[in-house]
Parts: structure tokens; C-alpha cells; sequence
């Protein structure tokens, strides 16, 4: 289809007049001006004329038998295929009223008759030219309008594939401190219990060699002692082997009262299961935000309490976390890694992750996950 600029330099205008002399007259005027015409002298042949083929404008009088031209302008917009032609009225009629309804009825113009030869030559050039113009703006708009599209294409097929490196990220993450955790606790712990035996049993043996052997000796047996406590507790935090043994119940309940007890805050845990039964990445995900939500406590609330609640549906499982401490103002400008790593989490699993805080009111944390089945996504952790 041709656009605008396609068009031979000479418009198109249908002239539509039951008068035949003044339509001779028109053809003339507008075809020696370099316009090319077609000629209808009744409302119904020009409504088909300009649904075959639209012209570049319609000059239209009012007053012809069987169709007046106001109820042809009044069909010609309200024809998708004809709606954005302009018309311009020829007429007679004088009355302020006569002219406002043909403006009503979408005419860009109104020439009273008896008209001037130069004035209609100005009209229909000024109209004709608004309407390549518009045209081409149409055209620049589309042309915009599909180059919008095809880069917000692109955009979410490199966020498709972003979100899909960041979850392999995650997931390799996952492995890497899992396997990082098992030899911190099965190689090193193990070694560190077998010094502490044998310092144990040299302590036992070597009573007999002087207070200053002995002090030395059971200094050496507390360093071991507190490596070891060392060890376990950078294991747990890597990786618990309690989620992967016994479930995110047990792994929570276990950290909540780990939490407890090395920041003097009370934390307070409610579970509508026993167990639950999702799959295990969404177990990792869920006992993370806890983790880190419970870190964020410890560090920045000065909160005297959080409370700890998890719920599972048929359709899905809700974490909430609350505490009473000091709250916050997100700020767009201000980077914090901890929370768009819990979104992103949650993201990954077609989730949502809401937080709500405020100075003085203390923070609120709820993600909702929707379950899978459990044998589909084992496979992935």
C-alpha cells in the first residue's frame, strides 16, 4: 500500500455536486490547479466512490435530492475506510446554525456559495496539505510505534534470559556452599574432633609434667574447642544439613532459636504443618528470606522482638516475618543487596515479595510462593 509521499503530486479530490454545471466547473478549477478529480453528482454514488477508492478530500454540497450532504458526511465518518477524509461543505445556506452542524458532523471546512475561485484553490490546498501531513505523521508514528516494540521485545527477552542466568547463578551458588558446608563439616570438624581427643588424652597423661605443661595443654584443648563450634556454625550457615535431612520446618525452627540465642532477641515461630510439602527449591527459598531477614533484624532493627510465621495452602506457602524495631524509608537511590536478593529469590518462582516498614513501626516481610510438585523441581537442587 502506498503512503502519503507515494502519491503523484497532484491529490485526489472527489467533487460531489448535483448541479452539473457547477461539477464541471469545480473539475476545472481544481484539475488546471493540478488536481486530479472524480466526480459524483449524487450523495450515493459519491459514498461509493470514496469507499472503492478514498480520495485526499471531499468537496460536498449540502443541498442535493434524495441524500442531503450532511447525512453523506454523517455515513462517510462513521465508514472506517472513509472516516479520516476531510470534507469540505459547499453550500448556499448562510445561517451560523447550518455551518456549526456540518462541523458537528466532522467537516474541516465550510466555502459559502456563490464562492471565489482563489479561495476554493486556498482551502483545498491548505486541507490537502494538513492531510499529508498528517498521514505522514501517521506513518512516523507507526514507524516508531513497531521500533517501541521490537526493543520492549528485546528488553524482556534479555530480562527473560538474565532472570534465566541468575537462577543457574543461584543454583550453582547453592551447590557450591552445600559442598563448601559438608567439607567444613565432614573433613575439617571430623579432624578437629580427632585433635580433641588426643589433646584430651595427652592432658590425661601429661598431669604429672607440671602446672605450665598442663595450662598449655588446656589452652590448646579450648582453641580446639571453639574452632570446632567455629566450624559447625559457618556450616549451618552455608548450608544446614538439618533443611536437607529433615525440611524447611525443622531448618527454620532450628535457626529461629540459633537466632535467639546469639542476639538476646526473643524469636517466636508458627507453622500450620508439621512439614511441608513442597519441593526443594522452594524450601531453599523460603528458609533464605528467613535467614536474611532475621540477619537484617539483628543488625539494623534494635528490635525487642520477631515473630515468624509460615503457612501452606493448597495452592501456595506464605512467609511472614515481623518485627518491632526501628522500620525504614526504601529508597531507590540506596542500594540494599539483602532485600533484592529475597525479591529475587522469591521472583524465581513465580512469587511476590512484599515489605512493609515504616521509622518507628518496625518492619513487615510476607512472601507468597506458589507450589509445585515436589518430584518435578528436586531435581534442580
Amino acid at each position: 500500500m502506498g503512503t502519503a509521499r507515494d502519491k503523484p503530486l497532484g491529490a485526489e479530490v472527489l467533487i460531489v455536486e448535483d448541479t452539473p454545471a457547477s461539477l464541471e466547473l469545480l473539475s476545472a478549477l481544481l484539475t488546471r490547479a493540478g488536481y486530479c478529480t472524480r466526480l459524483a453528482p449524487d450523495g450515493m454514488m459519491a459514498l461509493l466512490s470514496a469507499q472503492a477508492k478514498p480520495p485526499d478530500l471531499i468537496l460536498l454540497d449540502v443541498r442535493m435530492p434524495d441524500m442531503d450532504g450532511y447525512e453523506v458526511c454523517r455515513r462517510l465518518k462513521a465508514d472506517p475506510r472513509t472516516h479520516d477524509v476531510p470534507v469540505i461543505f459547499l453550500s448556499a445556506l448562510r445561517e451560523t446554525e447550518d455551518k456549526v452542524r456540518a462541523f458537528r458532523l466532522g467537516a474541516v471546512d465550510f466555502i459559502a456559495k456563490p464562492y471565489q475561485p482563489d479561495e476554493v484553490l486556498a482551502r483545498v490546498r491548505t486541507h490537502v496539505e494538513l492531510r499529508r501531513l498528517q498521514a505522514g505523521l501517521e506513518e512516523r508514528v507507526e514507524e516508531r510505534t513497531a521500533q517501541f516494540r521490537e526493543a520492549e521485545a528485546k528488553l524482556h527477552e534479555s530480562q527473560s534470559r538474565l532472570r534465566e542466568l541468575a537462577e543457574f547463578l543461584q543454583t550453582v551458588r547453592e551447590e557450591e556452599r552445600a559442598r563448601i558446608a559438608r567439607e567444613l563439616h565432614d573433613e575439617l570438624g571430623q579432624s578437629l574432633t580427632a585433635l580433641r581427643i588426643d589433646l584430651n588424652w595427652l592432658r590425661s597423661r601429661c598431669a604429672d609434667l607440671g602446672p605450665q605443661v598442663g595450662d598449655r595443654l588446656a589452652a590448646a584443648l579450648g582453641l580446639v574447642e571453639r574452632t570446632v563450634e567455629a566450624v559447625r556454625r559457618l556450616s549451618e550457615d552455608l548450608r544446614p544439613r538439618m533443611l536437607d535431612d529433615l525440611g524447611l520446618a525443622a531448618a527454620v525452627e532450628h535457626h529461629v532459636t540459633r537466632f535467639s540465642e546469639r542476639t538476646g532477641i526473643p524469636g517466636s515461630l508458627a507453622m500450620n504443618r508439621e512439614e511441608f510439602e513442597i519441593d526443594g527449591r522452594t524450601a531453599t527459598a523460603i528458609f533464605r528470606v528467613v535467614q536474611e531477614a532475621l540477619t537484617n533484624v539483628a543488625r539494623h532493627a534494635v528490635a525487642s522482638r520477631v515473630a515468624v510465621r509460615i503457612d501452606e495452602s493448597d495452592a501456595d506457602i506464605r512467609l511472614t516475618v515481623q518485627d518491632d524495631g526501628c522500620g525504614f524509608v526504601e529508597s531507590p537511590a540506596k542500594k540494599t543487596f539483602g532485600l533484592l536478593g529475597m525479591r529475587e529469590r522469591i521472583k524465581m518462582l513465580g512469587g511476590q515479595l512484599e515489605i512493609e516498614s515504616r521509622p518507628g513501626q518496625g518492619t513487615r516481610i510476607e512472601a507468597r510462593v506458589p507450589k509445585s510438585r515436589k518430584e518435578d523441581s528436586d531435581s534442580h537442587d
